[in-house]
């Protein structure tokens, strides 16, 4: 339907009294002012002009407002500008309170009562916000105002036609308040006859139209209410009427606006709130703000926008707490304040066509905390006193005329929305200087006073701001005033400073005072830490001049760091240097920094160093180098370089000294660096193993060591003078093998493993390659010397656990003859396989290095052997053996390869002997063992020796051979490698109980051990019975009683006698032969001895046979000490396999058990070789 349509609509269906109210709510088609006029006057026509119209209303969707030139009025009525009587607006806040008229509603002009617009019913005025009158009705729930409020009534809510009454749209409106279909409204009325109708009530019909385009003058109004603490939503005002309260101390916490005859995005403001800042920029529409938060709005900015912004200024200044009426500001610009937490209580907006300006100053409309300076706050802790109250921007912190000391200040910096902090140190009596710290230096609580203090500034403030101060020291009074770092105070004379002054100045400015005088003390001084190459720290002596390092010896420096001692100038000393096969370094160290931070033994051979802030402006620092190829070099200055480029020359000491600026060297500046562009030439360095990296050595000098057993770990190779191209090396590794290669100056090898190099590969590549040949060769542990190797070929050895100990290496000219040498420059382990005929299956096939040839456990006979010295080996020679052989006896040698045994294979091979010849027996040992009937293995022999049985015929079965570099240790056990007599039994096996001493005796193990023993020889004992009848207890002897009780698990144990004392007393009441002997230190022979005469062993071993735990109890007994451990147990030793090294184990806890032998005997071993049998 059509403007002019529902206007018709309206003065046809509706009463006076229902447009009366129609006025007061909102249309569900939009703004009822417009439709109002026309219907006001056919209203008038058709039903008569007895009742009240307000024409020409203005009224909102949701608002009722006053004229826009009308101000409030004392009485609660309105006037406009003319001073002509205007709408009645009922005052804000209750109407009882504040003179407002009664519920009982209003009378108008012509005498007729009713509800007034804006007027809810209930005798108080809400225009601002019909929804609810939270100010009239404090139980009432505050309105979602800025959150989605679309203006309409809430449902819930008295449409604000009366509490009683019927609505006027009664049979028109649905549920939520809109027109509906059957109100009786022509939707399809002639258009036409409505302009009729409205003409001649004297109403325009372009008054009906849309709003003007973008193109046209606007005409816009703008009205603005404020949501004020403790009071609520406020009166719309307009025009620069002032919204909000002034003299009260109640904050602004929400805005709303209403534009019209402009689009309402063309109006956004912006404000910033307490506790949250600034808040996105919302349109006119939106409220601005919060409110039932208590938050106030502390700042805003409006501003407009398309044509609106293009025809028109918007002005508006606020009211701020504790500041008063601010400026005008226009367009965008904030106002109001921020950092302070004023809230705003009053603004005042109004829309100004452009250019035209504002009544009214415009002076600072907007205050920012963060525009105001800094200032610094202060204290001093003061002997006697404690901590003085703080004091700020040059007051004085401490005291005066009172000789009380100075013991710690406390410094800080206040500066809203800046970052800024005071470092402060001090000079302390017995201590000296401080480090740096924040805020606060001295000591409180050790009656120490400050004698200086140097303060600093950093974060922003130090970029606009210096901080001066001064001192009152004893004895002297007040002294000069001195800024940002430097001294104040005295060193050197235990005079205390008395008080303190701080100011800020502004960078550049006038210092506060006179700067004579700031400080009376010890100067500056050089200290530092330096270590050599290998690690070690060197000696350091000396002030000024600083001495580091020695002038002799060849522990080239490898880091150290210095520090300006007693400081009272601000600046660092900075320094670098550049190292073996380096350049210099890109950065600078500074304030202690270690020139390196891991000791990776690369010398040092050029120093920088120079000063900065004052310190560079107050002395030049000049230093000097000590070379063993040398001596001392010159002095540099200030940065320059001193030392060496090109000769590998490491530096082993240095000297640095502080010298007045301008003062001149303290010696000779002649070849202070020096450059070596001579021909090329090898240097290198060795990481020894205990000593760690030693210095660089020249072409054909030793690097590492001999005679002491200390394997090379890791090695660089570089060059000295001028060269084109690089070496590289590979390092083969224990337990590693073959690295790749690295270059120059490039670590091969490892540190920090404990893995030794074996051997080593070095070449050259670019163009020095062209010209020279690299040759070395290597010290190897237990061989010496080797042979010299060429251009990457290997020197060392591999396979052979033979670490390199020393290097030598040499540039030759091209093609020129390597050194001569009657000893291989590479030893390998060599390639010696070996093979097995078996007397059923023929030939195995061949294997090497220690696997198993032939067969165990299957009593298959070795006929036929070969063992083969690989054609590859690099060190010549031959392997020679032969075997003993059934019926036969010891054969003739034979040679690589060749067959071994009797001719037709038919007769078991009884023993074996085999050895190397040439060369090869000069650096290997070839060890070998036998397995043979009945026996099993037997021991390692070597070189010739014979593994093996004779003369009893025992069949060999199996056989291992390993090569090993001379003097090597045994691959195992060599005992009885070779046996001539029979093996009576090779396994034995007793059937002996198991008792479990679960859960009767849960430490009674050594009693139940000894009961399944004698159950084992028939007696038939119940689990307990030795524990509680035969094995007495105490409370600390453990030896020949139980100590403690066996049926607790807090019980402890006893020890071989206890268990011989108790199984004797029971046998000497039960009769028989048999008794009870400690056989402690029995071996494990005997121990099989005593198996195979049928007599089974307890033994004290470990819980689980685990590894031996820690002892907690010793006790003498018999000149023998006996010891107990955290998880001792014993156990029966019941039988045993020499074939499979195993033994059989009846365990109280574990139950049967079958176990490692050698294990067993070690843990018996560990445990105190404690062992009892009954026989």
């Amino acid at each position: 339907m059509s403007r002019r349509g529902l206007a018709k609509a309206v003065a046809r269906c509706l009463s006076v009294g229902a447009l009366s109210a129609l006025l007061a709510i909102s249309c569900p088609l939009g703004p009822v002012s417009a439709y109002a006029s026309v219907a006001a006057s056919t209203a008038s026509q058709e039903v008569g002009s007895s009742s009240t119209f307000i024409a020409e209303s203005n009224i909102g969707e949701d608002e009722y407002y006053a004229d826009s030139a009308d101000v409030d009025m004392a009485d609660g009525s309105s006037q406009d500008a003319e001073g002509d009587a205007a709408v009645p607006v009922a005052p804000s806040g209750d109407s009882e309170e504040e003179g407002g008229e009664s519920a009982q509603g209003s009378t108008g002009e012509n005498g007729v009562t009713g509800v007034q617009p804006g007027d809810d019913g209930d005798g108080s005025q809400d225009v601002a916000n019909p929804e609810a009158d939270s100010d009239s009705d404090p139980s009432a729930p505050e309105p979602d105002n800025g959150e989605g409020d679309s203006g309409q009534y809430p449902p819930d809510q008295d449409s604000g036609i009366g509490e009683s009454g019927g609505s006027a749209l009664d049979g028109f409106t649905d549920a939520a308040g809109q027109l509906t279909s059957d109100a009786g409204l022509d939707e399809s009325a002639d258009e036409g006859s409505v302009e009729e109708e409205t003409e001649g009530a004297g109403i325009e019909s372009e008054s009906l139209e849309s709003a003007p385009t973008e193109a046209s003058t606007l005409t816009p109004e703008l009205s603005y209410a404020a949501h004020v603490s403790n009071i609520g939503w406020q009166n719309p005002v307009a025009n620069g009427v002032q919204a909000g309260t002034t003299g009260r101390a109640l904050a602004v916490e929400a805005l709303r606006f209403t534009l019209k005859g402009a689009p309402v995005s063309d109006l956004v403001i912006r404000a910033h709130i307490s506790d949250l800042g600034w808040q996105q920029e919302v349109s006119s529409d939106k409220v601005v703000g919060t409110t039932g938060q208590a938050k106030s709005i502390e700042a805003l900015n409006i501003k407009l926008k398309g044509e609106l912004g293009a025809q028109y200024d918007v002005w508006y200044r606020v009211h701020v707490a504790n500041f008063g009426w601010l400026g005008w500001t226009s367009n965008g610009q904030n106002a109001g304040s921020v950092g302070y937490g004023n809230a705003v209580e009053a603004v005042q907006i109004k829309l100004v066509k452009k250019g035209e300006g504002i009544d009214g100053s415009t002076s600072t409309p907007f205050k920012d905390r963060a525009d105001e300076p800094p200032s610094v706050v202060y204290r001093a802790h003061v002997r006697n006193i404690g901590w003085k109250e703080n004091v700020s921007n040059g007051a004085t912190a401490g005291t005066t005329g009172r000789a009380l000391p100075v013991e710690a200040v406390s410094a800080s910096i206040s500066w809203y929305g800046h970052s800024g902090t005071v470092s402060v140190r001090a000079h302390v009596q017995d201590i000296g200087w401080q480090n740096w710290s924040t805020g606060t230096g001295g000591t409180t609580g050790r009656a120490k006073h400050i004698e200086a203090i140097q303060l600093r500034l950093s974060g922003e403030v130090a970029n606009d701001w210096d901080i001066w101060y001064r001192v009152h020291a004893a004895n002297i009074g007040w002294m000069g005033w001195t800024c940002n770092g430097a001294a104040a105070g005295t060193t050197g004379k235990n005079y205390a400073v008395e008080a303190v002054q701080i100011k800020l100045v502004k960078k550049g400015g006038s210092a506060p005072g006179p700067t004579a005088n700031s400080y009376a003390g010890v100067s500056e001084s050089l200290a530092s830490v330096a270590y050599g190459v290998t690690g070690s720290s060197v000696s350091v002596s000396g002030s000024n001049p600083l001495s580091i390092g020695s002038t002799t010896g060849g522990n080239a420096l490898q880091s150290f760091s210095l520090v300006v001692n007693n400081q009272i100038r601000t600046g660092t000393v900075e320094y670098r240097v550049r190292r073996q096969f380096g350049s210099w370094e890109g950065s600078w160290h500074a304030n202690g920094a270690q020139t390196s931070s891991s000791r990776d033994g690369q010398q040092i051979e050029g120093v920088q160093i120079k000063l900065s802030g004052e310190l560079s402006t107050a002395y030049d620092v000049w230093y000097r180098v000590n070379t063993a190829s040398w001596g001392w070099s010159g002095w540099g200055c200030n940065g320059t370089s001193v030392g060496s480029e090109g000769s590998a020359s490491g530096v082993r000491g240095l000297q640095v000294q502080l010298v007045k600026k301008g003062s001149g060297a303290p010696g000779s500046i002649s070849n202070a660096y020096r450059k070596n562009s001579g021909s090329p030439a090898l240097v290198y360095q060795a990481h020894s193993r205990d000593i760690g990296w030693q210095a660089l050595v020249p072409s054909g000098k030793t690097a590492g060591t001999t005679g002491k057993a200390k394997s090379i770990e890791a090695l660089r190779v570089g060059f000295s003078g001028s060269v084109s191209g690089s070496v590289e090396v590979s390092a083969h590794v224990s337990n590693i093998g073959w690295q790749g290669f690295v270059g120059t100056g490039a670590l091969a090898g490892t540190t920090g493993r404990a893995l030794s190099v074996e051997a080593v590969k070095i070449k050259l590549s670019g163009a020095v390659a062209s010209q020279y040949d690299v040759v070395y060769r290597v010290h190897s542990s237990e061989y010496g010397w080797l042979g010299w190797a060429r251009n990457g070929s290997v020197a060392g050895t591999t396979g052979l656990n033979r670490p390199i100990e020393a290097i030598e290496v040499k540039l030759v000219a091209k093609g020129a003859s390597t050194p001569s040498s009657s000893v291989p420059a590479y030893i390998p382990a060599p390639a010696v396989s070996y093979q097995s005929y078996l007397s059923s299956g023929g030939w195995q096939k061949a294997v090497s290095n220690g696997v198993l040839s032939g067969t165990t456990g299957q009593a298959r006979a070795i006929t036929g052997v070969r063992v083969t010295y690989g054609s590859a080996s690099q060190v010549p020679g031959d392997v020679s053996y032969s075997v003993h052989v059934q019926d036969i006896g010891w054969m003739s040698d034979v040679y690589s390869g060749k067959d071994a045994g009797s001719q037709a294979k038919d007769k078991q091979i009884e023993a074996i002997k085999i050895k190397l010849t040439g060369q090869a027996a000069t650096y290997y040992d070839i060890w070998y063992r036998a397995y043979v009937e009945n026996y099993g293995w037997l021991g390692w022999t070597k070189n010739g020796g014979q593994a093996g049985t004779g003369t009893i015929g025992y069949r060999m079965e199996a056989f291992q051979v390993v090569i090993k570099a001379k003097g090597s240790a045994a691959p195992g056990s060599t005992a009885n490698a070779y046996r001539d007599k029979p093996y009576s039994v090779n396994a034995a096996l007793l059937n002996v109980p198991c008792l479990m001493q679960y859960p009767e005796l849960p430490t009674g193990c050594e009693s139940v051990a000894l009961t399944n023993v004698l159950n084992y020889y028939g007696y038939g004992l119940a689990k307990s019975t030795i524990a509680d009848s035969y094995l007495p207890r105490s409370s600390s002897n453990f030896v020949t009683a139980f100590w403690g009780n066996p049926h607790s698990s807090s019980g402890n144990c006893t020890s071989a006698p206890g268990i011989v004392n108790a199984a004797n007393s029971f046998l000497s009441q039960h009769g028989g032969a048999r008794h009870a002997y400690d056989v402690s230190g029995v071996s494990l022979e005997g121990m099989y001895s005593h198996l195979q005469n049928g007599n089974p062993v307890i033994v004290w071993s470990t819980i689980r046979q685990a590894n031996i735990g820690a002892v907690y109890a010793r006790q003498w007994y018999n000149g023998k000490q006996y010891f107990t451990v955290t998880n001792s147990h014993t156990v029966v030793l019941r039988g045993f396999d020499r074939a499979r090294n195993v033994v059989y184990l009846s365990d109280s806890i574990s139950g049967y058990v079958t176990m490692d032998a050698s294990r067993f005997y070690l843990l018996y071993s560990l445990r105190g070789s404690q062992a009892v049998v009954v026989r």
